[in-house]
C-alpha cells in the first residue's frame, strides 16, 4: 500500500495500515518485536525486542475505560493461528499490530470491559505507523 497526499492541509492520520477479521479460534500469538507488554510510538522504552508468545487474551490490555489498547510496536515477524491454522505477516519495515476479540465498533457506548461483546472473531490491526497516546510520536508533535 502507497500513500501519497496530493495537498499539505490534509487532517492528521492517526494511524496508516490495514486490518482483518479472523475466524474467532486463532487466538495463539507468537512475535518478534517490543513486549511483552502493550507499547506506542511514544511510549516503549520499557517494552525490550525479544520474541514473545501469549494467548490472545494477553495480548490485549482491559483498562477500567474500554479503549484502544494492545499495540505492540517495531514487530519484524508475527504470527497468529489455532491448532489447525496459523498466519504469519514479516515486515519489509518494523510494523505496529494489535489484535482483539472483539471490533473497534464493539467500544461503542461501552463503560467497562465485561460489556464488550467478545469472542465473534480476531480483529487484526498491521499498521505502519500509528499515532503515540501523549502527543509526541514519530509522526512528529502535535501543534
Amino acid at each position: 500500500m502507497d500513500y501519497h497526499p496530493t495537498a499539505s492541509d490534509i487532517p492528521l492520520i492517526p494511524k496508516f495500515g490495514m486490518r482483518m477479521r479472523l475466524p474467532a479460534d486463532m487466538t495463539h500469538i507468537a512475535y518478534y518485536g517490543r513486549g511483552p507488554w502493550e507499547n506506542y510510538p511514544d511510549r516503549k522504552r520499557s517494552a525490550f525486542i525479544g520474541c514473545y508468545e501469549m494467548p490472545l487474551s494477553d495480548y490485549q490490555t482491559d483498562y477500567v475505560r474500554p479503549q484502544d489498547n494492545g499495540n505492540r510496536c517495531d514487530v519484524c515477524w508475527f504470527e497468529i493461528g489455532s491448532e489447525k491454522q496459523r498466519i504469519r505477516i514479516d515486515g519489509n519495515q518494523p510494523l505496529c499490530i494489535r489484535a482483539w476479540d472483539y471490533g473497534e465498533e464493539d467500544l461503542e457506548g461501552v463503560r467497562h470491559p465485561q460489556d464488550i461483546t467478545r469472542g465473534r472473531f480476531v480483529n487484526l490491526n498491521i499498521d505502519l505507523n500509528i499515532h503515540g497516546v501523549g502527543g509526541i510520536d514519530t509522526w512528529g508533535p502535535v501543534l
